[in-house]
């Protein structure tokens, strides 16, 4: 499709982003250089994949590629685009944060964190995790049931409650 196609299409899009976050607060605070939390950011993205991801318009990380020729890893990050606004993290950094602060609130040793930190990396390819997913690659090269031996059931509810935190 040419990109003189696309036009009209990138219109509607900018437009619905912007009816979007217009009167959004965490939107607003961006925009004024307010601080924000994690909690606004990631419901901030959440909102735009629920509004924007719908079948009318259908927006997505691969979509915004094909479309703008520009590689982004989350909405946040295509609104830093269309709005010049430098400050405002990707979903990754607020993922990476988070993780680094779930991880210093607990007393956990080398091997969980090491542990923890493939858990970052495999929420991040598929932005989910569930119980079973602990149990394949590339979480066996830890050993056999290394996250029941390291993190008990207990561990486990409270590191799956902590990823769905994060999830949008």
């Amino acid at each position: 499709m040419a990109a003189q196609d696309l036009r009209p299409a990138r219109r509607q899009v900018e437009q619905r982003v912007l009816d979007l976050v217009i009167d959004n607060p965490t939107f607003a605070a961006i925009e004024r250089g307010e601080p924000v939390s994690d909690a606004q950011l990631l419901a901030l993205e959440r909102t735009l994949r629920q509004t924007l991801g719908g079948q009318d318009l259908y927006l997505t990380e691969a979509n915004i590629r094909k479309a703008y020729a520009l590689k982004v890893d989350s909405l946040l990050a295509f609104l830093r685009h269309l709005f010049g606004l430098e400050g405002l993290p990707d979903y990754r950094d607020i993922v990476q944060r988070q993780f680094a602060e779930y991880i210093a609130r607990q007393p956990f040793n080398a091997d969980q964190i090491n542990f923890l930190r493939a858990v970052q990396h495999v929420f991040w390819q598929k932005r989910r995790l569930a119980v079973a997913d602990l149990y394949d690659p590339p979480f066996t090269s830890f050993g056999r049931d290394a996250v029941e031996r390291w993190f008990g059931e207990a561990g486990i509810e409270a590191m799956l409650g902590f990823v769905e935190t994060l999830r949008v």
